[in-house]
């Protein structure tokens, strides 16, 4: 009987550390098991699901914990959902997780044994950290982070030539440093490097694993930049039929319809984007705000000064949260910039 115990005993702590292993890292990032918990992550993030895409992709910090290949997933999510709702309310759980990320990378680092996917994400977190570096207006603090961001994501090539979704954050990388350094074009080493960069993200959407649908929002957002219109139309056109109402898309197609003077587009676009902000879980007050100036501004654009003025007045009672926001408060500002505009060409026929 004894023997019997001690057999049934070491079965038992054999079956535990073999179940530990499994949740703590033993799987390979190649395994379908994280292919599946990455790629419905993703997903769960295009349908609006953040939530429930935050604690799928926490399953891979439960396997990886001491790899940045989770935290950075779940500051993805949170940034994909605060750029879309202007709900930045969650900034402080993206910075928790988005350093996390950065932390377990160096570490990594310091102990000499980085893999490619670990220098995929640890420049894509420090990238992170560049672009809201940036939107603060830390410009030096941004470029620098966008430096050490694209050495990762060079040295994840040089690991591993097939990992496409590198290409993703480098071609992001190229296009808006050089769109943001062309005042400096005329300098001999300073180079335009923007249809480097789209290439690399095409090469991303043809090639890549998990960045394509990023990558395509990303070239939407660089062809309205460009001013490359029909690109960008015939992009989102192709992403709505599964997205219809994804809010960076539709932010983006009102930009470019008012760009393109196609008022009766852009009206439609805001309001439809309203329909979409103002009841959802992630609505912030700021997002609704800078839709309704914008919607303001088409029908102003559109000679119906009638509507833009109501528009404007619905924006004003806003007014009382715009001195804690910053974002409220600029587009508060233009909604009564454009107000005036209105008045004086009422006012002289």
């Amino acid at each position: 009987m004894r023997l019997q115990k001690r057999i049934a005993l070491f079965i038992w702590v054999l079956i535990l550390l073999v179940f530990n292993g499994y949740a703590r890292g033993e799987l390979s990032m190649d395994s379908p098991e994280v292919d599946q918990i990455i790629i419905k992550g993703i997903h769960l993030v295009y349908v609006d699901s953040t939530p429930e895409a935050v604690e799928e992709f926490k399953k891979l910090i439960e396997i990886f914990p001491e790899d940045p290949i989770g935290y950075f997933y779940v500051s993805a999510a949170l940034q994909t959902m605060m750029d879309d709702y202007r709900n930045y309310s969650y900034m402080n759980q993206f910075d928790k997780y988005m350093n996390l990320a950065i932390k377990t990378g160096e570490k990594r680092k310091k102990e000499g044994n980085l893999t490619a996917y670990d220098c995929l994400y640890l420049g894509g977190a420090i990238g992170f950290r560049g672009i809201n570096k940036g939107l603060t207006g830390n410009w030096v603090g941004a470029f620098v982070d966008g430096l050490k961001g694209k050495g990762y994501l060079e040295k994840a090539l040089k690991l591993d030539p097939e990992m496409y979704d590198v290409y993703y954050g480098l071609g992001t990388y190229h296009f808006w440093k050089s769109l943001k350094s062309k005042i400096f074009w005329w300098l001999p080493f300073v180079k335009d490097n923007r249809q480097m960069g789209i290439d690399m993200i095409k090469l991303s959407i043809e090639k890549g694993k998990y960045a394509k649908e990023d990558a395509k929002l990303a070239l939407v957002r660089i062809w309205v930049e460009n001013r490359e219109y029909q690109n960008a139309f015939a992009m989102t056109d192709e992403l709505r039929k599964t997205h219809p109402n994804k809010p960076f898309l539709l932010w983006l197609l009102g930009r470019a319809q008012l760009e393109t003077q196609m008022y009766d587009g852009a009206i439609n676009t805001y309001q439809s984007l309203l329909e979409v902000l103002t009841p959802s879980p992630y609505y912030h007050p700021a997002g609704e705000v800078e839709c309704r100036y914008f919607l303001a501004l088409a029908y102003y654009e559109n000679k119906d000064l009638e509507k833009s003025s109501d528009v404007i007045d619905s924006i004003l009672a806003f007014e009382k949260d715009s001195k804690n926001n910053k974002n409220i408060n600029d587009f508060i500002g233009k909604a009564k910039e454009l107000k005036k505009k209105i008045k004086k060409e009422t006012e002289t026929g």
